[in-house]
């Protein structure tokens, strides 16, 4: 999340330019800051550290921000609002791109869940004894933060009430 940090970055400039700084808000940022850290850290004697684990720092970074901004767009000069125009303009065009790619994904997946439900309610009807679904494609997202996870559980056989062979995972969207 390496966007948050440039625009935490660039709204504290524009806070040190238009000369806004309120110290409850800056001490309040600051804590914040702090418990990024802290989240990130509690992960250092951890084996694996999945890109989800980051979100507790994402979360704690994002309130940080809203300080510093609540800050910067208190008073505003020239500096403060160029820069503040940035921040925004460059989360606006990373955000609408990771939402829309992320959206086709989920969208494919559900069609895809609904392919593997037939095949095998197909199999059921014919009464066989196995049914061999695809594996899901996962179309491409921007970061790898929000795909979704790829276990297949034999609990999957229990649940359907028959015996599933899931074939190795595909190259296109199917």
């Amino acid at each position: 999340y390496w966007q948050v940090y440039i625009a935490f970055i660039i709204l504290l400039i524009s806070v040190v330019l238009s000369r806004n700084s309120s110290s409850k808000l800056m001490f309040g940022s600051f804590l914040f800051i702090l418990g990024a850290i802290a989240a990130n850290v509690a992960f250092l004697a951890s084996p694996a550290m999945p890109s989800r684990a980051l979100n507790g720092a994402l979360c704690f970074m994002i309130l940080s921000i809203s300080f510093v901004a609540h800050s910067a767009f208190t008073k505003f000069n020239k500096a403060s609002i160029y820069l503040s125009v940035t921040t925004y303009a460059m989360a606006f065009l990373y955000f609408i791109p990771s939402y829309i790619l992320y959206y086709s994904s989920i969208k494919s997946i559900s069609k895809q869940t609904e392919i593997r439900e037939e095949i095998i309610d197909r199999a059921k009807h014919n009464k066989q004894d196995q049914a061999i679904i695809p594996d899901y494609y996962f179309p491409p997202v921007l970061h790898a933060g929000p795909s979704l996870d790829t276990f297949n559980s034999e609990a999957m056989s229990r649940y359907y009430g028959i015996d599933l062979k899931i074939t190795a995972p595909g190259f296109f969207d199917y």
